[in-house]
Formats: structure tokens, C-alpha cells, sequence
């Protein structure tokens, strides 16, 4: 895969990840009433699910799947698809990185028809899923694969094919968070009201960024290193890190979102912006539970409706039917949980803390994300977006979902966090004076967006907004697709 060609992939799965995220923040219009409602998804999760439609599909379908994926070719697409699971999607727990699960299924009902090799080949080969026929009339109501993400009643005698993936996120800060420090304060909503939350603090040398408007937070994970590779930072084909966006004005979360998402160009500008300043952070604990059951009204509005026709819907390379029937897209939907809590190691965060015993430090800066904010997680070296979501509240509850055994056991999101001694009794001087002179301040006691972000890629893999952390509305994502037949 060129360059050019890696580029322009990269650029279409972030552009999709950034409609996503303006589409689903609370407009600058709500007012009064504007929404409580946390949300978290998965671009990747969308985009690889849509990106396996387009192996299958022909013609104006295909070309339509293209144009709003931002991919020159189904083939581009494939290769995508390919580097995404061998390095974005890489596990590397053993090493001390980031737990990353990624499970992709295609079902077809061999009462019906069969898929396509040609689709099964690349399914199998580009996204590493599992493409198998089964006949639906025995699963329907069982708990085997297909049941255990699928409800009964979305199964007809006229399915033909479901496809659904999982991807799998859990972190540890790389400098993480003391949980001695956390305690409760004042969260701001959108509509004006305040909730007591649990906030966590830190002081901290992190890379942040003050634009016009809005702040930028970037919180590394540990990474790790690929097999018989040598443990050190060099060592390491993955950058994960989440990216909090918090608005300077407590009602300013859709502003924000609209200029965040205006360009991939424009995210990656200012991420390349950010600088190694200290920084003091008030960040609230939160879990967002996310069903996204309007995806498919949601993919309609936003451009792309042909595999949902009846009539136009062009879906042959997928599905072999000798009955004739036209095969379209009937349901799209997506789960999603991202937590942030404390957990971590004390000695991991003590090293760190040292960094600034040279003389005074540069200026600093505050993030207190006290109001509702946006958040991407991303792999950095790809670009790829893994999740994202808006937090317009608080809340920290558990949820697990079962997923089928390909790779898709399990789909949740841990953001972990602890620190030093050092680090919590300078946090805990916080009310006795206020920050040192020309610290950056993060608080974060209003909504923000956030980013989960793979940064050598540029992937976007979660993204979500946090509009009340108190609310449990936690990285878990899945996405399921029903495809049936129509008679005529």
C-alpha cells in the first residue's frame, strides 16, 4: 500500500469518525433542554463494518459505500482493513500495552444462498473474520453465537445475512492518577444545572494545547512492544492515547465539536500542537453505556442510502441467491462502553514527578474539565480514531456483553489511573492557594469530547462526548448489520 494511498485511507476512516462525532453532539440550539445523554462509540467499529459492505458490493452501491468511506477502491479499503488489524488492532498486553480485542463475524443462511468466495476470501483475509453459513431457523432463540449479540426478533424468514464486529480497548495511563486524590466537586451541565461528581486530580508534565476557544489534553497509555521485540519505547508499533477536548466556555461543547470536525487536516493540526507543559488536572471518573439503535437513520442522513434500498441495493458480491431476490441492509446498530476509573501501579507515576526538578517550570496549564467535554481514543502512529464520545455527566457503573468467540468476547474500555504520594499531596494543596503562577489549568467540571486514538496511524478508534459524568448512559463497542431479502 503507497503512502498516498495509507494517507488517503487513514483520511476517510477520520473524516467519517468526525461526522460521527458532530452528528451525534447535542446541538448549539438545545438550550434549556439541551440533552444529558453521555455518548460513546467506535468509528473503527463502523468503518470496518460498512468497509466489508463495500467488498461485497457493485456497481452505484459500491461506488456510494466509496465515496463516503473516502477510499479510492474496495482494494484500498482491503489493505486498510488489513494493516488495521495486524498493527492497530494488535494485542499487546503480554508487554505490558494495551489489552486490544478485535472480532469480526459474517453469518449466512444456508437455507437461502451462500456467500460469495470471493467475499469470504477477503473477509477472512483483510478484517480477519469469520464467514460461515448456518441455517437460521435452528439458532433463532438458542444461546450459540449469532443469539448471544442478536435478539430473536431481528431474525425473519427473510434474513440472509448478519455481520457484526467487536473491538476491545483497556489501558493503563502511562502516568497515571492517585486515587487518594479523588474526590467529589461540581460538574456543570449544558442546560445550567450542576451534580456533584468524582473528580480526579494530578499535576503533571503532559503534552496540552490551548486554542482558541478550547483546550487539548493528551493522556498516554502504556504501550507495549510486539513479539521478540526489545522492551523500549523504540520497540513499539503502537501509540495509544486519549484526547480530551474541553471547551473554555461551559455551554460551548457544539461550538467546539463544530471546529474540531470541520477537517481531518484540522484534528491532526491541532494534535501536532500540542507541547510538553506542566499541567494541573481535574478530571471526573465516568462510564458511558451507548446503544446505538438509530445508526442506520443516522448513515441515511448523512449520505449513504443505497444498500439500504430495496430497489437500488446492490449487494451480489456478497451473497450467492439463486432465487433472485434483491439482498439490501436492514438494521445497523452499535454498543459501546468506555470507563474511566483509578487503577494503576504507585511507583510508575513517582518516576515521572522528578521531571521538573531543574529550576522553575514553564508556564502551566490548568485542565479542569468541570463541564461537559469531548474525547477521541486513538492509535497515533496510524491516526486511526478507536472510540469516541462527548461526556455531558458522570457516572461510574460496570456493564459486560457477550460477544461471539471470534476475538469478541468481551467489548469495554478501561482508562486507568493512580500515582505517587509525591503527586497526590501536591494535588491536595490545590485549595490553599490556587495553581502556581502560569500553570496550564485543565478542569474539566463542564462537557468535553474525547478521542481514543492509535497516533501512528491517526486511527480514531473511540470517540464520545461526556455531558454529565454522574449518568450511566463506559471501550466496548460493537456493530451489527441484518441484511434481508425482499419478495416481490
Amino acid at each position: 500500500m503507497t503512502p498516498s494511498a495509507a494517507t488517503a485511507a487513514r483520511d476517510g476512516q477520520t473524516s467519517l469518525a468526525l461526522r460521527l462525532t458532530k452528528h451525534l453532539a447535542p446541538s448549539s440550539s438545545a438550550g434549556a433542554g439541551a440533552a444529558r445523554e453521555n455518548v460513546a462509540f467506535s468509528p473503527l467499529s463502523v468503518h470496518a463494518a460498512l468497509a466489508l459492505v463495500a467488498a461485497g458490493a457493485r456497481g452505484a452501491t459500491r461506488a456510494q459505500l466509496l465515496a463516503f468511506l473516502g477510499a479510492p477502491s474496495a482494494a484500498s479499503l482491503a489493505m486498510f482493513g488489513r494493516r488495521l488489524a495486524d498493527l492497530v488492532l494488535a494485542d499487546r498486553s503480554a508487554s505490558g500495552g494495551p489489552r486490544v480485542l478485535f472480532g469480526c463475524g459474517v453469518w449466512a443462511d444456508a437455507s437461502h444462498g451462500a456467500l460469495a468466495e470471493e467475499f469470504r476470501d477477503v473477509a477472512a483475509n483483510s478484517y480477519k473474520s469469520e464467514a460461515t453459513a448456518v441455517d437460521f431457523t435452528k439458532v433463532k432463540g438458542t444461546d450459540n453465537l449469532i443469539d448471544s449479540i442478536i435478539s430473536p426478533t431481528d431474525i425473519t424468514a427473510v434474513t440472509d445475512l448478519i455481520l457484526a464486529n467487536a473491538v476491545y480497548f483497556k489501558g493503563e495511563w502511562l502516568e497515571p492518577f492517585d486515587s487518594l486524590s479523588t474526590q467529589k466537586d461540581t460538574f456543570h451541565r449544558l442546560d445550567g444545572s450542576c451534580v456533584e461528581a468524582m473528580f480526579m486530580w494530578n499535576l503533571e508534565w503532559l503534552k496540552v494545547s490551548c486554542t482558541d476557544g478550547f483546550k487539548v489534553l493528551k493522556l498516554p497509555y502504556k504501550q507495549g512492544h510486539s513479539r521478540g521485540a526489545k522492551a523500549s519505547q523504540d520497540a513499539c508499533d503502537t501509540e495509544y492515547s486519549m484526547f480530551v477536548f474541553l471547551p473554555d466556555e461551559r455551554d460551548g461543547l457544539a461550538t467546539m465539536v463544530d471546529v474540531i470536525t470541520a477537517t481531518p487536516s484540522y484534528l491532526y493540526s491541532v494534535l501536532e500542537k500540542t507541547q510538553t507543559r506542566p499541567v494541573w488536572i481535574m478530571l471526573p471518573k465516568f462510564e458511558i453505556n451507548f446503544t446505538w439503535n438509530g445508526l442506520k437513520s443516522d448513515l441515511i442522513k448523512l449520505g449513504l442510502s443505497l444498500p439500504f434500498s430495496p430497489e437500488a441495493a446492490d449487494l451480489r458480491g456478497m451473497y450467492e441467491d439463486d432465487s433472485g431476490r434483491p439482498t439490501f441492509l436492514t438494521k445497523v446498530a452499535q454498543r459501546a462502553i468506555v470507563k474511566v476509573n483509578e487503577k494503576g501501579t504507585e511507583a510508575a507515576a513517582a518516576t515521572m514527578l522528578l521531571r521538573g526538578g531543574g529550576g522553575p517550570p514553564p508556564d502551566m496549564v490548568e485542565f479542569v474539565a468541570d463541564h461537559p467535554f469531548t474525547f477521541f481514543i486513538m492509535e497515533e502512529r496510524s491516526g486511526v480514531i478507536v472510540f469516541a464520545g462527548h461526556n455531558t455527566t458522570g457516572h461510574d457503573p460496570t456493564f459486560m456483553w457477550n460477544m461471539p468467540k471470534a476475538g469478541m468476547d468481551q467489548v469495554r474500555t478501561a482508562e486507568q489511573k493512580h500515582g505517587t504520594e509525591a503527586a497526590a499531596v501536591t494535588v491536595r494543596l490545590r485549595g490553599g492557594g490556587g495553581p502556581p503562577p502560569d500553570m496550564v489549568e485543565f478542569v474539566a467540571d463542564h462537557p468535553f469530547t474525547f478521542f481514543i486514538m492509535e497516533e501512528r496511524s491517526g486511527v480514531i478508534v473511540f470517540a464520545g462526548h461526556v455531558l454529565d459524568p454522574t449518568v450511566l448512559s463506559g471501550c466496548l463497542a460493537g456493530c451489527v448489520l441484518n441484511f434481508w431479502s425482499a419478495e416481490y
